[in-house]
């Protein structure tokens, strides 16, 4: 990008430096009207260098919309990104106050089993407890008093007691 733009100036500067000098000559011949002692070559080469700063010309300015047609798909590219970014920003948020939603509903269901239970007889909540998924039982075995929980716990399978006991220990009692 900057060399076309550096290269874009040298040649602009060469271009309209010739426009000047070819003017200043021009505009003696106009005022003198004599004109100056040139070659044949030299017209001819004033020719090719007009011809040549006209394609310059053409192909900077092609170079020119180019640029602002890059340009304007860069602008609606990072309008689409932002977009896209907020939109998504919103939806994390959502997903974040419904998972603070579904923990808080985990929390007040698993206290009302644990009442729940520990109002039973151990040996009738036991059976039924025995047959939850196992990080269930501890979120409401962890949430019961000490004594309920232990006598709940007499009445399992002394399997699923120990791996319940033991992952109850790891959590810190939670």
């Amino acid at each position: 990008m900057k060399s076309v733009i550096i290269i874009s100036v040298i040649t602009f500067i060469l271009i309209f430096g010739g426009v000047i000098v070819v003017s200043h000559n021009l505009n003696q011949v106009a005022m003198g009207g004599v004109l100056p002692d040139l070659a044949p070559e030299d017209y001819a080469a004033a020719e090719r260098v007009f011809q040549d700063m006209a394609v310059e010309r053409d192909r900077i300015q092609q170079e020119k919309e180019s640029l602002l047609t890059l340009k304007q798909s860069v602008a609606v590219q990072e309008k689409a990104l932002e977009t896209g970014r907020k939109n998504l920003e919103a939806v994390i948020a959502k997903l974040e106050i419904k998972q603070t939603e579904y923990i808080e509903e985990r929390e007040r269901s698993a206290t009302k089993l644990a009442k729940m239970y520990e109002a039973m007889k151990p040996a009738q909540a036991a059976p039924i407890i025995s047959v939850l998924e196992i990080d269930i039982i501890l979120d409401i075995m962890s949430r019961m008093k000490e004594r309920p929980a232990a006598k709940i716990l007499s009445y399992m399978d002394a399997g699923l007691a120990a791996q319940v006991s033991t992952r109850m220990s790891l959590k810190g009692g939670k």
